[in-house]
């Protein structure tokens, strides 16, 4: 569950959602993700600290196959999930998102050919003389 922190100027700040009450300065607050997606907006950086926040994920498809509504976190759980390496380093949604493709469109595996040349048999002759 995220928390969220009032840093602001004054000891206290109403707050928006009559459902929160007062914010008291240093008083860290746990919240739902639902509600901090629904207020997020108001919460300005200045003034507030969000921790373990996930982020606003939708499913736009509502499949549960990552799509470009999904937070880059999820899209390396979900490529973890299903046995693809993500690796370090930093990597764009765009990436991700055609890792996934990858994971689902696998490229076809192609057999080598292996030709068999025709060895010729040279047989020494022993000549007599």
């Amino acid at each position: 569950m995220p928390t969220v922190t009032y840093k602001g100027n004054w000891y206290s700040r109403p707050g928006r959602d009559s459902s929160i009450g007062e914010w008291i300065r240093g008083q860290a607050r746990t919240v739902s993700q639902s509600w901090l997606n629904d207020n997020r907006h108001w919460l300005l950086k200045d003034a507030y600290v969000i921790e373990g926040d996930e982020g606003v994920h939708m499913d736009l498809g509502n499949d549960g196959i990552p799509d470009s509504g999904w937070t880059k976190a999820r899209i390396s759980e979900w490529l973890s999930s299903q046995g693809t390496v993500v690796g370090g380093g930093y990597k764009t949604k765009t990436t991700l998102l055609s890792m996934v493709e990858g994971v689902l469109n696998p490229a076809p595996v192609v057999e080598p050919v292996v030709v068999e040349a025709e060895a010729e048999i040279v047989e020494a002759v022993d000549e007599e003389e």
